[in-house]
């Protein structure tokens, strides 16, 4: 059991830090086009605002004739088309621009008559001195120091699933995380329906490092407007021996993304999601030791205390180890195993939402809700059946779920066993059911027999493809006793010959087992490679003969020189083709 060191601290003074502020102007420009003869694109008008950072338009009593739309392009270059329905969708505004002018055109289609009004802006205001308490930013700093946390830039290339992370923002702030899950909803933390109601109704993706404290916008093409269905669901949550001053809650909220004007929402152009598993329960965290996980999520809202303004509001990744429940939970609480708790420090709030996921992996298993200056960070997780059932059938009672990577062989069909096949799914799911396919290739041929709707909602979907081509790497394996449900020890990119690379126990600290079946003898190799490509060492094998071969890492370089703990990739050549997984050293 890990002890929790209190640190008790004096008050200290209060200090200032600039906060962009923002505001609504008026903006009266109206345009009324007579039906033309022939489809044109017109420039109507250039929107000017001096001393912002950046434009959102409002176009309160537009209205566009069925093929017609709106161009707005950004002095950055940035475009936005808005059509009928799209500007339903961002309820009759536009995305976020950077910079102080947007130029307004219309196409007008044939035949069509056309209203367009510029009825408003959102920009920046000046900045002003907003005052905080230091003995916060004084319990952050500590317990940086003496955190367990790892805390980097999240690279696309190390974590291609941290594409599947989002900011909301209000223009000029960002505040709360949410991230796509397999049915292609955003999943939030609890607390982001008041920021949603205070004007946090954008979600965006590949967010652009900002300018010292002034926050830059991607492309229009990588914003969305959200809705919520659900009001969102929340606990109190009662740490043992900490002050009754201290307030903790745990909860959620899942979002609808609308489509920006694309057609396309974030799990259809990102092409990347999150899987969902259960998160371990107390019993498994106490008998089996360190649990490391990832968690995905924005700096602060003003100042980045743990990595300095230069990196403000960027995307991160916390790489830190789940607590037992148990052992820090006061009882009366229901089932402390649905909760998940890790060390934290405080980050202000652009962490609230994260996805929190078995260490390298794209696996789910709950949400962040906050970390604070005791260095405690608390989610809830997908043990809640609450909280899974309300994913699950986010947009359909009767949802079905297929996913080639899926961690649990036969799935279910439920969100986190979902089926691996889609001829499983041919023959399992109700006739009616709603079917969420996982990118990626399905082999062999499906027949389904009964009406069903299928959807690809977050990636290329490709069905009846040859099972001759079928070869693909394998991806990082996951310990079987942190699923504890039956399920299978690895969410292995496998082919449809069973080629798969494993590696056990990962993560490790002192040893790790590789094994490669191959169905032919023939001389192999065993790699160790860093993410960026880089030779650590080449470890010694025998020829492989029928069935199973392995051999030990014990976390060393060629020169039997330890290596720094970290993701590291192992890929096995048999002379016909290389497969590849990944191992975490702790």
């Amino acid at each position: 059991m890990k002890v929790i060191n209190l640190l008790l601290f004096g008050l200290f003074g209060l200090f200032s830090v600039p906060v962009v502020a923002q505001k609504m102007v008026p903006h009266s420009v109206r345009y009324q086009t007579d039906t033309v003869d022939h489809a044109q694109l017109r420039l109507l008008t250039q929107v000017t605002q001096p001393n912002t950072t950046f434009l959102r338009l409002y176009f309160a009593g537009t209205q566009l004739g069925e093929g017609s739309y709106l161009v707005l392009e950004g002095a950055d270059g940035s475009r936005q088309e808005l059509r009928k329905q799209d500007l339903e969708n961002w309820r009759y505004s536009s995305a976020y621009f950077n910079g102080q002018s947007v130029n307004v055109s219309l196409f007008a289609a044939t035949g069509d008559r056309n209203t367009v009004t510029v009825s408003g802006l959102k920009v920046s205001s000046v900045p002003f001195n907003q005052t905080k308490n230091a003995r916060q930013a004084a319990f952050s700093q500590q317990a940086t120091k003496q955190s367990t946390v790892t805390t980097s830039a999240a690279s696309s290339v190390t974590y291609p699933h941290a594409k599947a992370v989002g900011r909301f923002t209000n223009g000029s702030e960002s505040d709360g995380t949410g991230w796509i899950a397999p049915n292609g909803a955003i999943v939030a933390t609890w607390s982001q329906q008041l920021r949603y109601i205070e004007g946090f109704d954008v979600i965006e993706f590949n967010v652009p490092p900002s300018i010292g404290t002034t926050v830059r916008h991607p492309s229009p093409l990588d914003q969305y407007p959200v809705q919520m269905k659900n009001p969102c669901q929340s606990l109190d949550l009662y740490f043992k021996n900490v002050p009754t001053s201290y307030l903790f809650y745990t909860g959620w909220l899942i979002f609808e993304p609308l489509p920006n004007g694309t057609g396309l929402r974030p799990g259809e152009r990102q092409q990347e999601y999150f899987r969902i598993a259960t998160n371990p329960s107390n019993y498994t965290i106490d008998a089996m030791g360190d649990v490391p996980v990832d968690l995905f999520h924005y700096g602060n809202d003003n100042n980045d205390l743990l990595q300095g303004n230069n990196t403000y509001r960027t995307l991160h990744v916390s790489q830190t180890h789940l607590l037992p429940q148990n052992s820090y939970l006061t009882t009366g609480q229901g089932d402390r195993d649905r909760f998940v708790l890790y060390n934290m420090p405080y980050w202000g709030g652009s962490d609230y939402g994260a996805p929190i996921t078995f260490a390298g992996t794209n696996v789910a298993i709950g949400v962040h809700n906050n970390g604070n200056d005791l260095n405690l960070g608390s989610g809830r997780g997908f043990r809640d059946d609450s909280f899974r059932n309300e994913l699950n059938d986010f947009f359909a009672s009767n949802s079905v779920y297929v996913d080639p990577d899926g961690l649990s062989d036969p799935g279910t069909g439920e969100i986190h066993k979902p089926f691996r096949t889609a001829n499983k799914a041919a023959n399992d799911a109700p006739a009616g059911a709603q079917v969420y396919f996982a990118r990626g290739d399905y082999y062999g041929p499906t027949t389904f027999t009964r009406p069903m709707t299928l959807r690809a909602p977050v990636g290329t979907v490709r069905m009846g493809l040859p099972f001759s081509s079928a070869r693909k790497a394998a991806g990082p394996t996951i310990p079987p006793h942190w699923l504890e449900d039956g399920s299978s020890p690895s969410f292995d990119r496998g082919s449809a010959e069973e080629h798969q690379v494993r590696a056990y126990p990962n993560p490790f600290r002192d040893q790790t087992e590789i094994n490669f079946p191959f169905a032919e003898g023939g001389p192999v190799s065993v790699r160790i490679l860093t993410t960026a490509g880089v030779p650590i060492t080449t470890l010694p094998t025998n020829n492989a003969v029928l069935g199973q071969t392995g051999v030990y890492w014990n976390g060393t370089d060629q020169t039997g020189v330890p290596v720094p703990a970290g993701l590291y990739l192992v890929q096995v050549n048999d002379g016909n083709r290389v497969l590849t997984t990944k191992v975490l050293k702790k």
